[in-house]
């Protein structure tokens, strides 16, 4: 018995609207949160870009007005050397920076380390993550 034609275009249809969904998923999940331990803000990495962030980029937000700012640093091939900041130093809560970005070759290993800053200060609690470009 043959397959009925309408059947199978409905099937193929169906298969191709569950991954484009699936696909989308991925690209709104290519944006990383990082937070700090006792909260105040955050830094994002994205890696790829997503609609109009942009790719190989980081920012970050300062959610408490409690006189610390938030920073994200950017290492570029895990040397140790610190290759784009962004900060919220100098700025009033709430307050998140513009992406900071530049090309990356893709599959570059990457750093990020984010803490919170006050003048020459560094905040008692810091957190790193490792990705790739």
């Amino acid at each position: 018995m043959k397959p009925n034609r309408k059947l199978v275009r409905a099937a193929v249809s169906i298969a191709g609207a569950f991954t484009l969904v699936i696909g989308m998923q991925g690209e709104a999940w290519a944006v990383v949160k990082m937070t700090l331990k006792d909260g105040g803000g955050y830094g994002q990495w994205s890696a790829d870009p997503s609609g109009s962030i942009p790719g190989d980029a980081i920012r970050a937000c300062d959610e408490a007005s409690d006189g610390w700012g938030i920073q994200l640093e950017l290492d570029i091939h895990q040397d140790g050397t610190v290759d784009r900041i962004a900060t919220t130093r100098g700025h009033d809560a709430p307050y998140c920076t513009g992406w900071k970005t530049g090309d990356i070759k893709e599959g570059t290993k990457v750093t990020l380390k984010l803490y919170k800053v006050k003048g020459n200060e560094i905040g008692p609690y810091w957190t790193t993550m490792n990705s790739t470009a």
